[in-house]
């Protein structure tokens, strides 16, 4: 492989790379013999196509899949080669595969930005507090509660029960602002369970007390975001008969039906149901699973600690673009959060060009910490690996509910992507080499140490 460095304004760099002849050779004699296993021909055995056959139904220029893999490879190491390190998704040009042939090199040009010099802190050995994780009987209590009420089941309370905390409550509601119907605020046959505060601030709260068939109105403020429709800053209007807010929306409700839920017997069958023996040995896992679950995040609080310590200690400007692929994959996510929990992006209020300015600040204080945990990176001799790539395909494969092949097609199609996954693994990678060496002042953990006084005391 050749590579060549044209230094261009700025910081911006652009790499012309040459894949030689005998690599291309290989790469293509390798896709077409995978083909030649996977697609089926009339009057061939599987495998046993013709070349020259197989060469006419797929051209050289259909392995897309093939020549971004290719391509993608000699990307990373003529970085490794040069040193360079980019910090916004590559710009390639790659229109030299419109003409490409099997046995010739194949040359491609990549522009990147590169990080601006600076200078690192010590990042090792930094003092830190760290919460002690320890499982108490109450709170093993808990979990072993919540464990039989999953494995429970729902039976009707008895006439004249009056709701409360805790309860199943079935109910219609149809909900009013300004004696208007209000979109999206009405509902059949709807259940909750009271106490778990998934309903609007307040509403909840005025269902205690009321019983099966009881019809009566529930008045509540709406968020300021709902349904992105109503947008509404309450004034008191001086001298005013009234104080209500204008946004106080009314609902018509109706109990339909009262339910508790019928724990299951904490028991060896239950404890069979978990993939226990008996009823210690369950305990025992819960309570591993609870200290493991504690410890992580614990982690993951220290691990936030450290990186805003190295922003803080570091004067340093990332680039535009670097911090507008922040914002945009930032964007990007919440979106597909929205998606996946079943709304529209104009239902759910949120406004990309409104999140824009509002996280820009948030998007710069990342950037720059990515920029320092990449300089680390560099000095430790942290690379991306294939293995690291396949665990970040399945994990979002798990996550989206999508196949793992599916997500790494799409993934390695998008070069901006691909940049931005790479940055992220390796600024993982870097800020557990710096957790790993850091020193710990175990607390027990009576109140939180907050990240301000870890920052502050470190």
């Amino acid at each position: 492989m050749q590579v060549e460095v044209e230094k261009l304004e700025g910081l911006k760099r652009k790499l012309n790379i040459t894949i030689p002849g005998e690599t291309v050779s290989q790469s293509v004699e390798g896709a077409y013999q995978k083909l030649n296993q996977q697609i089926t021909m009339a009057g061939f055995r599987p495998g046993k196509i013709p070349r020259k056959v197989l060469e006419q139904q797929v051209p050289l220029q259909s392995l897309t899949q093939m020549f971004q893999e290719l391509l993608q490879e000699h990307y990373e190491k003529a970085l490794a080669e040069t040193g360079l390190v980019p910090v916004s998704a590559p710009e390639m040009d790659h229109s030299q595969l419109a003409d490409v042939q099997k046995d010739a090199p194949l040359t491609f040009s990549v522009t990147i930005e590169i990080r601006s010099e600076f200078e690192l802190v010590d990042y090792k050995g930094w003092k830190l507090k760290k919460k002690e994780i320890k499982v108490n009987d109450d709170q093993l209590a808990e979990a072993i509660q919540m464990l039989r009420d999953r494995h429970g089941y729902l039976d009707h309370h008895d006439d004249g029960h009056k709701a409360q905390n805790g309860d199943i409550v079935t109910l219609d509601f149809e909900g009013y602002l300004e004696g208007h119907p209000l979109e999206g605020g009405s509902a059949k046959d709807y259940m909750v369970r009271l106490g778990e505060k998934k309903m609007i601030s307040g509403f909840e709260e005025q269902l205690v007390g009321h019983e099966v068939n009881d019809e009566f109105e529930v008045k509540v403020v709406l968020p300021q975001t709902w349904n992105n429709r109503v947008r509404r800053v309450s004034i008191p209007i001086p001298g005013a008969e009234s104080s209500e807010p204008d946004d106080l929306a009314s609902f018509q409700v109706k109990i339909k039906e009262l339910k508790h839920v019928v724990p299951a017997e904490l028991d060896e069958k239950l404890a069979q149901k978990e993939g226990c023996r008996d009823i210690d040995e369950l305990k025992r896992k819960i309570k591993t699973e609870m200290q493991v679950y504690g410890e992580q995040n614990e982690e993951i609080k220290i691990k936030e600690t450290i990186f805003n310590k190295l922003v803080k200690e570091h004067d340093i400007q990332p680039p535009e673009s670097m911090v507008d692929t922040e914002l945009k994959f930032m964007i990007e996510g919440m979106k597909f959060q929205i998606q996946q929990s079943g709304m529209t992006l104009e239902d759910s209020g949120f406004d990309p060009d409104n999140a824009r300015k509002e996280w820009l600040e948030r998007a710069t204080f990342n950037s720059k910490g990515y920029m320092i945990l990449g300089v680390i990176a560099d000095k430790e001799k942290i690379y991306v690996t294939k293995e690291d790539l396949d665990l970040e395909y399945r994990q979002l494969a798990e996550q989206t509910k999508q196949k793992v092949e599916d997500v790494r097609k799409r993934m390695m199609s998008n070069q901006e992507v691909m940049e931005q996954t790479s940055i992220k693994i390796r600024g993982r990678k870097a800020l557990n080499l710096i957790y790993s060496n850091c020193e710990f002042e175990y607390h027990q953990g009576d109140g939180d140490v907050t990240n301000k006084e870890q920052v502050e005391s470190a």
